[in-house]
């Protein structure tokens, strides 16, 4: 009975310990809101329709040049920038050509993979398609970008060389504790498992390749790599790999020779570690893809 006892006490610590927990998660994951976020929030599965309600419009219609696709996060998608101020309106404006930019906050390679495989196809065909990548679209592939989403977490895993899609409403998308202790553990294992990070994410790539090339045979996908300073795992080593999958990758640094490390170039807005490029950034950008492309 003395053993039960212990045993039962200690259960109830560990489960009193995991409420402590729970809650000092929630806390954490509020002080980045300006207004308190309720812990018991409705939250849906990803579809087509709930993405694109968080993009920017098409720009540039009235022109009738073959159009142009981008994808990512919000880098591409231009956080705390003017929609004249945005990666897509400048490369609209000075292409003259249709843009679509279905960049969205938070997200990241599932997204894109996601997108490009259920939407509906773009018409006319485009003649390029962008998916600018940043570092953390690493960690994304294992845990949400921001510890709190309206959305339930887009994932997949590889099965005889496929991406199969994860069953979205896992314990990670109902309890902070889980999904806090899932970006601890990415932190904490990824130099151990850096061969399996960049394979999944290299997986997700030649994926996105392929559904460019089946829905537009033309189209030419380019992986475009925004390093404002922040540590990247796109060495040149990854980058041999990718090309050798038929992937085109631009190393904005190196073409830049690291302007984009210099605060003149980031968004003030912005105040993370990564710290997002302002439009000055996207200038030089947009002017470097028109020439090096003659878009």
């Amino acid at each position: 009975m003395k053993e039960a006892g212990i045993i039962l006490v200690n259960i109830v610590l560990l489960i009193l310990a995991g409420i402590l927990a729970e809650f000092l998660f929630y806390l954490d994951a509020n002080k980045y809101y300006s207004e308190k976020i309720p812990y018991f929030r409705h939250k849906t599965d990803t579809t087509v329709q709930s993405l694109k309600d968080n993009m920017r419009k098409p720009c540039g219609l009235k022109y009738n040049k073959k159009p142009i696709l981008i994808y990512g996060c919000s880098v591409a998608y231009g956080f705390a920038l003017s929609d004249e101020e945005s990666f897509g309106n400048q490369l609209s404006e000075l292409t003259k050509r249709p843009v679509y930019n279905f960049a969205m906050s938070a997200k990241g390679l599932q997204h894109a993979y996601f997108l490009l495989k259920n939407d509906e196809k773009i018409s006319p065909e485009p003649e390029y398609v962008f998916y600018v990548f940043i570092n953390d679209h690493l960690r994304r592939m294992y845990v949400d970008c921001n510890k709190i989403d309206n959305q339930n977490y887009l994932t997949y895993h590889i099965k005889n060389g496929e991406l199969i899609e994860n069953k979205q409403g896992t314990l990670s998308d109902k309890f902070y504790l889980a999904s806090g202790l899932k970006n601890i553990s990415y932190y904490g294992l990824k130099n151990i498992f850096k061969k399996q990070i960049f394979e999944l994410a290299k997986t997700y790539l030649i994926s996105m390749k392929k559904e460019v090339s089946a829905k537009y045979p033309n189209a030419k996908f380019v992986l475009i790599n925004y390093d404002n300073g922040y540590y990247t795992e796109l060495t040149q080593e990854r980058v041999a790999e990718l090309e050798e999958e038929g992937i085109e990758v631009i190393l904005l640094n190196d073409e830049f020779q690291d302007k984009f490390k210099m605060d003149s170039y980031k968004n003030p807005a912005s105040k993370d570690i990564f710290r997002h490029p302002n439009a000055k950034a996207w200038k030089l950008v947009v002017k470097y893809l028109a020439e090096k492309y003659d878009l």
